[in-house]
């Protein structure tokens, strides 16, 4: 069952993670992009822990839907507009309810999905967040067990799809001009999006 409160510390531990891998990130993208995409995340990490003290926003659907705008509202590449579209949607999936059961986080990954394949091309094996984000949620989606072993089992199936965008030839952004070149480095969007799903799964 997932509350508001669990939510917070959720999303708290992934900022925290995702502002100590900033470095590494810019490191990343360094390698095909313009090695900005860890100051990007940085910025998101910063504002969501800003969010995550306002208590005017005091359901889940009016956090996840504020983190949304906020992000969308980031200057830095196509991440913000992004990682926007990802909580927007999950705040499309859900009503303004106290608590989630395992159906209704389906349903609000399931609309996050959804709203981002209406925006992005990617599909997985193109080298983009795509590769770790669509296997997180399809995990959200089969898993059974408690909120803690979804997360889990989301969290390593976008490591998963992290770790194979190693091997992959980068086709969208500035990375896939270097075509065959991009092989032997991770993609610095799919690895954000591990270390997001990694933030909020050992919160629980």
């Amino acid at each position: 069952m997932l509350t508001l409160p669990i939510l917070r510390k959720m999303l708290h531990s992934a900022a925290t993670e995702l502002k100590a891998n900033s470095k590494y990130l810019c490191e990343l993208d360094g390698v095909a992009g313009d090695g900005d995409h860890g100051i990007t995340i940085g910025r998101m990490a910063d504002v969501m822990q800003e969010l995550l003290d306002v208590t005017t926003l005091n359901t889940m659907r009016s956090l996840l839907d504020a983190l949304g705008d906020a992000f969308m509202g980031i200057n830095g590449g196509s991440a913000g507009p992004l990682w926007g579209t990802v909580f927007t949607g999950m705040a499309e999936g859900i009503d303004d309810q106290a608590e989630l059961t395992d159906l209704e986080l389906r349903k609000m990954f399931t609309q996050a999905k959804l709203d981002f394949m209406d925006i992005s091309k990617a599909k997985p094996g193109d080298k983009t967040m795509v590769d770790a984000l669509y296997p997180a949620i399809d995990a959200i989606i089969e898993t059974q067990g408690s909120l803690k072993e979804i997360m889990a089992a989301a969290a390593a199936a976008a490591k998963a799809g992290a770790e194979a965008t190693n091997q992959m030839v980068a086709r969208f952004g500035r990375a896939k001009n270097m075509g065959e070149r991009s092989i032997g480095t991770k993609d610095p969007g799919a690895v954000s999006i591990a270390i997001l799903f990694d933030g909020m799964a050992k919160a629980l």
